[in-house]
């Protein structure tokens, strides 16, 4: 809880700067914090219905948590690594012994092309208040992640493992596609962020921090324990769909 107090005082003091009136809700705060609803686990709307998951581990997930990935809805090609089209999945609660993994699902989804491109973690804090940290992914699990999903199908993003966490306001902490994403979920660029902090003095503790990749694998064991996951997560109606994937060219 001594994080989120100087998280706060610091976002606090960096209003104060920028605006003396009361500042709009930052895009970071309606998509990971409480402003933003779990998504529950609910059924096909229609034939048409499609899901999409990844398999992820991180030390950052703990039991306890509610953790969540965000997606990147993809409509061109540039829109990979600079898009702003952000899409919050289920709530993510990792079993016990799962040594910080689980497999997130966005349910329902329109067909079309999406990536992976950041995780929270929350935890209560103060009253009603949860103390969220967002992950931002580098451009490999990005582009790794890379998938298009058709209708009445599931598709899978991979599996990844990702190291310790590094506050993004350390130098080079961020690759460029990390730093296009902070700006997308913070609505101020990295740069600006951090040049506004130095006049108070970088904080301590900052509430975004971004991770590398110590390997990932979309290979034909990860496709299976994921649809394994899939049929245990699910609510049974998503069955069908389960049992009519079928692996992507590659």
């Amino acid at each position: 809880m001594k994080r989120a107090l100087i998280a706060i005082v610091a976002m606090a003091l960096l209003s104060g700067v920028a605006c003396a009136s009361k500042p709009p809700k930052k895009q970071f705060q309606l998509l990971a914090g409480e402003f933003v609803s779990p998504v529950r686990i609910t059924k096909p709307v229609d034939q048409q219905s499609a899901v999409i998951g990844l398999t992820i581990k991180s030390p950052a997930w703990v039991p306890n948590t509610e953790d969540r990935l965000y997606l990147v809805k993809i409509e061109k090609d540039r829109d990979l690594f600079e898009g702003t089209k952000l899409i919050p999945t289920s709530i993510v609660v990792p079993p016990p012994g799962s040594g910080g993994g689980g497999t997130v699902y966005i349910q329902n989804v329109p067909p079309g092309r999406y990536a992976a491109v950041a995780f929270s973690t929350s935890e209560k804090g103060f009253g009603k208040v949860r103390e969220v940290t967002l992950f931002l992914l580098p451009k490999s699990v990005v582009a790794q992640s890379d998938t298009t999903v058709s209708p009445g199908s599931i598709a899978f993003m991979g599996e990844y493992e990702v190291g310790a966490s590094t506050m993004v306001l350390q130098e080079k902490a961020a690759d460029e596609v990390q730093e296009h994403y902070f700006e997308a979920f913070w609505g101020k660029p990295l740069a600006q962020v951090i040049a506004d902090l130095q006049v108070l003095g970088t904080p301590a503790y900052f509430a975004v921090h971004t991770v590398g990749l110590r390997r990932g694998s979309r290979d034909a064991e990860a496709e299976s324990r994921f649809l394994a996951a899939a049929k245990r997560d699910l609510e049974p109606s998503w069955t069908p769909v389960i049992d009519r994937y079928r692996p992507p060219s590659r």
